[in-house]
């Protein structure tokens, strides 16, 4: 398919300000435009380059507008001209006209969208009349060529009859084309004679008006036109029988009563009667809301990605404050005796650096910089943790009823399962928070089978966990249920929502294989209901067995630019019997390495580091030793992640804080699989 050309229009005006200004008006329409400074290079331009369009104004230095037509018009009788002129003389329009001007536009134009359809509506013309006189060219090639074949048998006679035969066809298909561009049209097409009375319309116009064609032909332009624009409708029919043209909008009535905003652009096509064509704003208008929606949304993911950066930023810096927090407190309750008050109360410092650093996970959770995990678990553990945290949160005005039983295990990723319990009790607070109310948890298993599989027909056949949270707030439409799960939607008022908080939930669900149920009662409150299949898990009859053995005799070299986390680590490393080398400085740890390889039996990094990464210094030390295992430790990075450190080599990768256990058993797991 050949691509379509560019319309090319040549605007000859002395006044630098308004060839600018036209030019980039309708270079934002898609049409080259080029200038000219008066007539005399105006005409050069125009032998030059052919343009398909012409504006040109009347007084200007060296060659005049007027001027400028007759060459025009002498060269190229078909090239379009609009006059704009800024004079205003009747006299000189009419000379315009007389000179061929397709069309006469006062300066200054208030608006450049009378110009715009102009130029739309001379174009169109004139690739009409290039395309009929290419048909007629064509018709008389076709009359020349059979006149040849019948010159022997009375050539004038049926020259005559061929020609005519052919000239009445063109005149049926131009009539006919011309009927199928109106019916045809995308908008509303109406004539009208001289007072006002509809003679001629389209089916777009039926459509838009809601009236037939026969009922529009019994009626006049004010019965369409509401009240309030009765007077502007008339100076629009006024203009277009004085002038030729006009173009405005007006706000019509429809059959039923309905209003709408309409663009009426009409043409004066003869003394007597004049076309008008009307097309619906509805359309411009959506358009813009819908673009309005859409910076709206972009503005909010912007934010949320300034979230996610700024809580990937506090995460690292946070998990390596808590590495030092877990580590010490461990140390410390060992050198205390059992029992006494101290131990217990650090006990409760241990507990909290734990829950702590569960906090951070669901921060990087929402922002979407963790990777899902999804162990067996038990959701009961989870919500009454979560509901607790959540109590702390609420005013006294929200009670909390909980009737959480013992559920079986959901493969599920604990982090996300805390998030949507409380974006869901959220949720309830939110629709409480004026009038105040009560909040219900239950937790129950049910099982879906073939008795009562009718009652949950997108659920398959199974054993569910059921997590519902109900409200006695002010509920929902039913009408807003299908949107409730949209991102960006919500009821709240304009900064008391993002939108985001049931659309989390919806994917966290979904991802987890599970459906959510929601009902509601306009008045009464609301109640969601998240359904997760269980799993059977089958206990470890180790599990009473004597715990590992965690303590070694190997040399270890530990790297961390945080002097409180090596001092720590060595600390705990030592205890448990190893021999350790410590570095804060990664460019050394890795000098200390190459010197002596063979020294070391296991490498402990962190990753973020001035010098080099952890990384990096982990790809260094395995080409140098390949069979040197490494664990790599973060608080949190973009630029690793657990697939592409086990990629490198690395046969460990642990999330800061890291307890005491976790780490003696990785060191234990990757020295006992050298072995």
């Amino acid at each position: 398919m050949s691509q379509k050309k560019t319309p090319v229009i040549l605007t000859i005006d002395d006044e630098k300000g308004i060839r600018e200004s036209i030019r980039y008006f309708l270079e934002d329409y898609e049409y080259q435009v080029l200038e000219a400074e008066n007539g005399k290079i105006g005409i050069e331009i125009f032998k030059r380059e052919n343009p398909d369009l012409i504006l040109v104004d009347l007084r200007m230095p060296e060659m005049d507008g007027l001027e400028v037509l007759r060459i025009v018009r002498n060269q190229s009788p078909d090239t379009p001209v609009i006059v704009i002129s800024g004079t205003g003389v009747i006299g000189d329009a009419v000379e315009a006209l007389h000179l061929g001007a397709w069309d006469y536009l006062l300066k200054p134009i208030g608006d450049l969208s009378v110009l715009l359809h102009s130029v739309e509506k001379a174009l169109e013309r004139s690739r009409l009349i290039l395309e009929n006189h290419a048909y007629q060219q064509y018709l008389e090639q076709e009359v020349a060529k059979r006149t040849r074949e019948l010159e022997k048998a009375n050539k004038e006679l049926l020259r005559e009859i061929a020609l005519r035969k052919k000239t009445e066809a063109s005149l049926r298909e131009n009539e006919k084309k011309y009927r199928g561009y109106i019916e045809n049209a995308p908008y509303g097409v109406f004539v009208a004679d001289a007072l006002g009375k509809y003679i001629e319309v389209n089916n777009a116009a039926c459509q838009i008006t809601g009236y037939s064609i026969d009922e529009l032909s019994h009626m006049n332009i004010p019965d369409l036109i509401h009240k309030d624009f009765k007077e502007q409708g008339r100076k629009h029919f006024q203009e277009v029988m004085d002038k030729g043209r006009a173009v405005g909008e007006l706000r019509f009535l429809r059959k039923d009563g309905s209003e709408m905003e309409m663009l009426v652009e009409a043409v004066k096509i003869s003394d007597n009667r004049f076309i008008a064509f009307c097309k619906d704003l509805e359309e411009k208008k959506q358009a813009e809301a819908a673009k309005m929606l859409l910076e709206s949304q972009l503005r909010q993911a912007q934010k949320m990605e300034s979230i996610g950066t700024l809580a990937g930023g506090i995460a690292h810096d946070f998990n390596n404050i808590l590495s030092s927090v877990i580590g010490y407190t461990e140390l410390t309750i060992d050198d205390l005796p059992v029992g006494s008050v101290a131990r217990r109360n650090l006990s409760s410092v241990l507990k909290a650096g734990e829950r702590a650093k569960s906090l951070v996970s669901q921060i990087l959770t929402f922002s979407r910089q963790s990777e899902q995990v999804h162990i067996p678990v038990q959701i009961h553990i989870i919500v009454k943790e979560a509901l607790k945290l959540i109590r702390s949160s609420l005013p006294a005005t929200i009670e909390i009823h909980q009737r959480i039983t013992d559920s079986g295990y959901v493969m599920a990723d604990p982090t996300q399962i805390h998030q949507v319990v409380m974006n869901l009790c959220t949720n309830a607070f939110h629709a409480m928070q004026d009038t105040g109310g009560v909040l219900t948890a239950t937790l129950s298993q049910k099982q879906v089978n073939k008795i009562n599989s009718a009652q949950y027909p997108e659920l398959a056949w199974d054993n569910y966990v059921v997590l519902c949270i109900k409200d006695t707030g002010c509920g929902m439409k039913q009408d807003l249920l299908e949107r409730i799960f949209d991102p960006y939607f919500t009821t709240k008022e304009k900064g008391k929502g993002t939108g985001l908080g049931l659309a989390v939930v919806h994917g966290i669900i979904k991802a987890h294989r599970g459906t959510i149920k929601v009902k509601t009662y306009p008045g009464k409150g609301s109640s969601f209901c998240v359904w997760l299949p269980t799993i059977t898990v089958v206990q470890n009859e180790k599990a009473d067995a004597e715990p590992q053995q965690l303590i070694g005799r190997e040399h270890i070299l530990i790297v961390d630019d945080e002097i409180d986390i090596i001092q720590m680590e060595q600390q705990m490393l030592e205890r448990l019997g190893y021999k350790v080398t410590a570095f804060t400085d990664s460019l050394k740890a890795l000098e200390a390495f190459s010197a002596a390889p063979l020294d070391f039996d296991v490498i402990v990094t962190d990753m973020t580091m001035p010098g080099i990464t952890g990384y990096l210094l982990a790809k260094e030390m395995i080409r140098i030793r390949s069979n040197i295992p490494i664990i790599l430790c973060t608080g949190f990075s973009e630029q690793i992640d657990e697939k592409k450190a086990e990629a490198a080599g690395i046969k460990k990768y642990i999330i800061k804080p890291a307890a005491r256990n976790d780490l003696a058993k990785a060191l234990r797991e990757v020295l006992e699989t050298q072995l």
